[in-house]
């Protein structure tokens, strides 16, 4: 019964110590110079160095959380580079396909293209690729290189804060789960298996959740976007042929103008109408009583 009591005192404890020092607004920080919690945190993941805290306490140990991997050097920032230009170019459609071309040589892909005709037979296009970020300069010059830049934009978003943050927690809540994998393994019980196993689901699931946003930051971070908007300069010779849409559109068009004319010329004479009737009516009256 002695080792059951210790290992029920020992559970009690460190669920108190959790909960106790998930409450501390700024003691014992899992970061190495920041107190700040990260966008995507939440009350849970601000608690999760709690438990590690509580095994120091417990075995006199040092905490593996207080020198997270966060101070990281010039070459391991976390840098997402993103570009969104718009080129003019002679033929939309040869230049989509250029910038495939462009894309395959350094090894990236074709996010989503699409080119679709406008008026007089302008195309126009969009073309997202995603490229290797040690490329991304490279590709850049040579899609610029397409045509004639009408705007350009480029931005180097550093998210490397929020990936030591999410790192650190990461490792707070991997040293909690095997902190309670080792009671699970004591636990005599029916109350104390269920209770750790539902504090290990939790855990998990964020853990799940840490990991699958590091590996989206790290996609980003690998591989660059970049947006090509594509369009054709208008015709600078006017067409000298006729064609039978182009007749209608414009018979269409002088029609709509004529009709047009005809009712502001109808509304601005309307006034002067009203009273040349009028006059020619009373006239009328006037004489017809006169000669009878």
């Amino acid at each position: 019964m002695l080792p059951q009591t210790l290992l029920s005192l020992l559970l009690c404890l460190l669920i108190l110590v959790s909960g106790c020092t998930a409450l501390e607004k700024s003691s014992d920080s899992v970061f190495s110079g920041s107190n700040t919690m990260d966008t995507y945190g939440s009350a849970q993941e601000a608690a999760a160095p709690a438990p590690a805290m509580a095994e120091k306490r417990m075995t006199g140990g040092t905490n593996p959380v207080a020198t997270p991997s966060g101070s990281l050097s010039p070459s391991e920032q976390k840098i997402i580079n993103t570009a969104d230009l718009s080129l003019q170019v002679p033929d939309v459609r040869k230049a989509a396909e250029s910038v495939r071309e462009i894309a395959a040589s350094v090894d990236g892909a074709i996010q989503s293209s699409s080119v679709s005709a406008g008026r007089e037979d302008r195309y126009t296009g969009v073309v997202t690729v995603r490229v290797p970020s040690a490329k991304f300069e490279e590709t850049l010059k040579a899609i610029q290189s397409l045509g004639k830049v009408i705007t350009s934009s480029v931005t180097a978003q550093d998210v490397t804060e929020e990936y030591v943050d999410l790192d650190a927690q990461k490792t707070a809540l991997t040293n909690q789960l095997a902190q309670y994998n080792r009671i699970l393994g004591q636990a005599v019980n029916v109350s104390e298996i269920l209770e750790v196993q539902r504090e290990i689901e939790r855990i998990q699931v964020e853990l799940d959740r840490i990991t699958g946003k590091m590996k989206y930051l790290d996609n980003r971070v690998a591989f660059s976007t970049l947006t090509i908007r594509l369009s054709e300069p208008e015709s600078a010779v006017p067409s000298t042929g006729y064609s039978i849409s182009s007749v209608i559109s414009e018979a269409i068009s002088g029609f709509t103008e004529t009709v047009v004319w005809l009712v502001v010329l109808i509304m601005t004479l309307l006034p002067v109408i009203i009273l040349a009737a009028a006059g020619y009516f009373i006239y009328s009256r006037w004489k017809i009583r006169r000669s009878g």
